[in-house]
């Protein structure tokens, strides 16, 4: 094969390979490319077990994420850090991203008022 060939030939296995890394970043990560209950009313619970069913893995304490938190409204969001903050924010919690690829639920730590 001549060098050109050769040149043609990888480019075309990069893009290939580029290509399918896009696609399943795109299916894994985005939270509108898989189904999951997200409406007004569906609980926390559910909706965290059923991101774990597609493969994102969100840890949570069973005794801080009640059964009574519900969606308040559909989200906006569509991407996963941005949709667990809004879910998360009208009960006080958060979610961190560990180095270990889970997001950990947390409460949110309120600052104390400082005393002047």
């Amino acid at each position: 094969m001549t060098r050109i060939c050769k040149v043609i030939a990888l480019l075309c296995l990069a893009a290939t390979c580029t290509a399918a890394e896009t696609e399943y970043r795109a299916a894994t990560n985005e939270p509108r490319a898989v189904e999951i209950p997200l409406y007004p009313g569906a609980t926390l619970e559910s909706v965290f077990k059923a991101l774990n069913d597609r493969g994102f893995r969100i840890k949570y304490d069973p005794e801080q994420v009640l059964p009574t938190m519900t969606l308040l409204e559909r989200p906006k969001a569509s991407r996963i850090d941005t949709l667990l903050r809004e879910i998360l924010e009208p009960y006080d919690l958060h979610a961190d991203h560990t180095p270990y690829g889970e997001w950990k639920v947390k409460p949110i730590k309120k600052k104390k008022p400082s005393r002047a």
